[in-house]
């Protein structure tokens, strides 16, 4: 194995676009090896089953000459994984690499559904005041928080970009859901007792959680939420690399940018929602929520190095926790024009990489 190769496995789509990246996908990769050639290192781009354990090398994407080529490599002994899956075939195979000697990090906590990261925070008396109010979905769950709240968030406990949220709040008639259907409309129900039957469907299928709506902060009308790239450095210390506000499009009450979401740095946001609070003490509140929710869950799952955490913050300043993603994708809404909209948000692709030189220099 070698010291100077840092693999990065990637998700199949992203591999299979290569070496024809393009638009900010291609600047992510340009920030990557950018990093990796300050710290001295050469990243090779593989899939998940690309590298097996006994194999002393691998067939990888390395960028030479200003383009991605395919070629044999030495199979590296540090890894950074960008892929989300929780097949058990996965879980197999990175046990496999990992009892052989590879050191792999940002690794997908397969189990790790939304409501038990919940439970483990709320023990924890330093963030227990920064959580919604969160139930497993139930009938005898809904009824009790319907009673204590007049809007509602029900989503997924496991789920990404915002996929099969919707929401509840109460109406002259009784309640009003509004959910997007798989090709992204926005769609409204009213009922008074007997549960609409898109939501008896979404919960046969799924685990959902119930949580208190927290009222955010708005941009210009828009109701925001932050997304906190939180990371370890290269001295394996845990950092907030970046802050991303992701504004609602329209009237909907989802931030995600594949939901429609827009993203602004806090800077440009807070003059407009938070006047009279200064900047840097928003900045502060979320960086320590965000630091400390980082080090409770260090503690409890393995291999974490990259996680996004999503914020919200009232019109008061106060930030929530609304969940983490254990392994984040920020490409969507940081760039524009093949450029990165903001320089700031550079270290939020920089940092694993610096990590990875870390742990390199450890085993």
């Amino acid at each position: 194995m070698s010291d100077h190769y840092l693999g990065i496995i990637l998700p199949k789509s992203t591999y299979e676009a290569m070496p024809d990246l393009q638009g900010g996908t291609r600047s992510m990769f340009m920030i990557w090896e950018k990093a990796a050639r300050k710290h001295g290192l050469i990243p090779c781009y593989m899939r998940f089953f690309d590298i097996q354990p006994g194999v002393a090398t691998v067939n990888a994407y390395v960028y030479n000459n200003e383009t991605f080529h395919l070629q044999k490599v030495p199979a590296p002994k540090v890894i950074y994984t960008r892929v989300l899956d929780y097949l058990p075939a996965y879980r197999s195979h990175l046990k496999s690499l990992m009892k052989e000697g590879h050191v792999i990090y940002n690794v997908p906590n397969y189990d790790v559904e939304k409501h038990k990261v919940h439970d483990l925070l709320v023990k924890n008396e330093r963030v227990r005041n920064h959580l919604p109010e969160t139930e497993l979905f139930t009938v005898s769950n809904l009824n009790k928080m319907a009673a204590r709240y007049n809007q509602l968030i029900l989503k997924k406990s496991y789920g990404e970009f915002g996929m099969g949220a919707m929401k509840m709040e109460r109406v002259k008639k009784g309640w009003r859901l509004s959910y997007k259907t798989k090709e992204g409309e926005l769609k409204q129900v009213d009922f008074k007792t007997k549960l609409p039957t898109v939501l008896i469907n979404r919960i046969r299928n799924y685990t959902y959680l119930i949580q208190e709506m927290i009222p955010l902060a708005t941009y210009k009308t828009h109701p925001f939420d932050l997304r906190v790239a939180t990371q370890k450095n290269q001295y394996g210390e845990w950092q907030v690399s970046g802050l991303m506000c992701k504004v609602a499009n329209g009237g909907d009450f989802l931030t995600n940018g594949a939901q429609g979401g827009t993203t602004y740095t806090l800077e440009a946001v807070a003059p407009h929602s938070h006047p009279t609070i200064p900047s840097q003490t928003l900045v502060e509140s979320i960086h320590q929520l965000a630091l400390q929710t980082a080090r409770i869950l260090d503690q409890h799952f393995p291999h974490l190095a990259d996680l996004g955490f999503d914020i919200g913050i009232t019109k008061e300043g106060k930030p929530y926790f609304i969940e983490c993603n254990f392994i984040s994708d920020y490409v969507s809404g940081l760039f524009e024009d093949d450029r990165i909209l903001h320089d700031e948000w550079e270290s939020v692709f920089r940092t694993p990489i610096e990590y990875g030189r870390y742990v390199m220099d450890r085993f």
